[in-house]
């Protein structure tokens, strides 16, 4: 094993990537407080609908941009000057095309909202090549294994969003229309440093290449369906909460999610990391790594998890406000399928770094189907609380899944991850 994935290696992109996540984590944290106490239930949940179609459509369009690039970057496969020309065409094209969509499908989707958060949420639309477009530096940069400046732009936006907030709360201001406007303002500070640190590390040229492109579409379709499916996990409660139900249940569930959900960096900078060191190693290496991330996150995501199991009726009032309360026993269904959805999210990346970008689309698609299911059963009758027992089956199923799937497809046996435990606890769980 060359030093680069060496043991040593993979501790520090893993440690510097867990600190980026972790700030990100309490960005998040102080931003979604600011805004529930500055928006209360109902503008908390029209703020989450006004966002949360945008992003969806902006998702629906990317063909799996950004790990397609972080994969042909590592991989050298192309001139950087080539993968660059051709993310960029990709970029113009398809978030005109989410655009477009957008202005037919956030007006019949929101039609029960005020006409404020409808006409905010086309606004917002507008921002979709910003947001489309951060992926393609970032990624570039990850698959060229430049940890310290990936995780500096991941940095950018949660910076600007949370000390926007801050700053309405100072003035006093509770402004829909100012919230969203920090969020499109942290999008095009994020777009201007990659661009810059792009240019600066790697000079590159307009260099057209039709084979890049095919070879980035390809790739890049073959985990789109899977990323789409992974989103729609994640939010199809809410985007039919924002149809079915008021905002202010809306409010509350996000609130649910957002404390739930905080340990989430762990993951996330697991498969950060497991991509970007996977699709640099061999696949031996690769199986390493997969094996290392998913045993650490098992044991350092669970243990958090326990932790918010029992601390979260005293933290979500104190927290968020009284008001919150109700929003307890949500959060408490979702932990265990917290646990389940980022373990899935590492197994997922690993998957990509090995090839086979299409598996994890196969195991969310089931987690899909599971949710789907479930919240038609239950949201009707339990509102928002289905909705969470409704998640929970889903990622669970989703990790059920992506097992099975990484064994017969890549030969990795589940009892692969397992072994990694006892190591770990001798080490402290000191990647």
């Amino acid at each position: 094993m060359s030093p680069l994935f060496s043991v040593s290696g993979y501790k520090r992109y893993f440690t510097l990537t867990v600190s980026a996540q972790a700030g990100v984590f309490v960005l998040g944290i102080a931003s979604s407080v600011l805004a529930a106490r500055l928006l209360g239930p109902q503008g908390r949940g029209e703020l989450a609908a006004i966002v949360l179609w945008p992003t969806l459509l902006t998702l629906m369009f990317s063909l799996g941009n950004t790990q397609s690039i972080v994969y042909h970057a590592g991989k050298r496969t192309f001139d950087i000057s080539e993968i660059w020309t051709s993310a960029l065409v990709m970029s113009a094209l398809l978030s005109t095309c989410a655009v477009t969509a957008g202005f037919r499908i956030i007006p019949f989707a929101l039609k029960h909202y005020p006409p404020e958060a409808r006409h905010l949420s086309l606004l917002f639309l507008i921002c979709v090549p910003l947001i489309w477009f951060t992926g393609v530096p970032a990624s570039l940069i990850q698959g060229r294994l430049e940890m310290e400046y990936f995780n500096l732009l991941r940095l950018i936006c949660p910076v600007i969003y949370a000390a926007g907030l801050l700053a309405l709360d100072v003035m006093g201001r509770s402004s829909l229309a100012d919230a969203a406007a920090i969020q499109a303002l942290g999008f095009a500070a994020m777009d201007a440093l990659g661009i810059l640190l792009v240019v600066s590390k790697f000079r590159p040229r307009w260099t057209w290449n039709s084979r890049t492109l095919r070879s980035l579409v390809d790739f890049g379709w073959r985990t789109q369906m899977g990323n789409l499916a992974s989103f729609v996990n994640q939010r199809l409660d809410q985007l039919l909460l924002t149809i079915l139900v008021p905002p202010q249940e809306l409010g509350l569930y996000v609130v649910a999610v957002t404390v739930a959900m905080a340990p989430s960096f762990l993951p996330q900078a697991a498969e950060m990391v497991t991509l970007a060191a996977g699709s640099n190693a061999d696949s031996n290496e690769a199986k390493s790594i997969i094996a290392r991330s998913v045993g650490g996150t098992f044991v350092a995501l669970g243990s958090l998890c326990t932790i918010l199991y029992f601390i979260c009726p005293w933290l979500i009032p104190f927290a968020f406000g009284d008001s919150f309360a109700p929003a307890i026993t949500a959060c408490r269904i979702l932990l265990p399928g917290s646990v389940a959805l980022g373990l899935n999210q590492v197994l997922s990346s690993g998957a990509r770094s090995l090839g086979f970008p299409a598996l994890p689309s196969y195991a969310e698609g089931i987690a899909m189907g599971i949710t789907f299911v479930a919240l038609l059963l239950l949201l009707p009758r339990y509102g928002f609380l289905g909705a969470a027992v409704a998640s929970t089956a889903a990622y669970i199923g989703g990790l059920a899944s992506s097992l099975v799937l990484l064994y017969f497809r890549a030969g990795i046996r589940p009892v692969e991850f397992a072994a990694e435990l006892p190591r770990l606890a001798l080490r402290r769980i000191n990647f």
